[in-house]
């Protein structure tokens, strides 16, 4: 299954939605790059200490130089609800993209599991420190 595909399934299930933006809100992570490690242990692929370097590095440039305006532009309440939702285009298709590039840093399958919760929790702890554990017990729950 490809990553935005299964983004999409991921972001309907009950809750993953509130879970995620409050993650984001409250404890600065990344959704992207927590549905990716989701992703990549449901695909049974194995993201090495380099590969994981690399995603934050490419998500921290995508999220300070595209994500975090647009996603501020939209929520400022200025703009009127037809710009609001071109602008939400805009965000979804910068998230879009950013989850097709971390698909493509994701090496192949290695055919071992991962631990949903220890893979999230290790994520957040490289993201920002933050590590949420309700939450993030929470969000794994519902991912599984």
């Amino acid at each position: 299954m490809r990553l935005w595909d299964y983004a999409v399934m991921a972001w309907e299930k009950p809750d993953v939605a509130s879970l995620c933006v409050d993650l984001q809100d409250r404890s600065g992570q990344c959704v992207a790059v927590l549905l990716w490690r989701a992703w990549a242990a449901g695909e049974k692929r194995s993201v090495d200490g380099a590969s994981l370097a690399r995603a934050l590095e490419l998500a921290r440039a995508w999220e300070g130089e595209l994500l975090q305006p647009l996603r501020r532009a939209r929520r400022s309440g200025l703009a009127d609800p037809a710009l609001a939702a071109a602008i939400r285009a805009d965000e979804l298709d910068a998230e879009h993209r950013l989850l097709d590039v971390l698909e493509d840093l994701t090496p192949p399958s290695s055919g071992d599991s991962h631990d949903l919760m220890h893979t999230l929790t290790e994520t957040m702890a490289a993201w920002n420190e933050a590590q949420p554990e309700d939450a993030v017990r929470r969000l794994a729950e519902r991912l599984v």
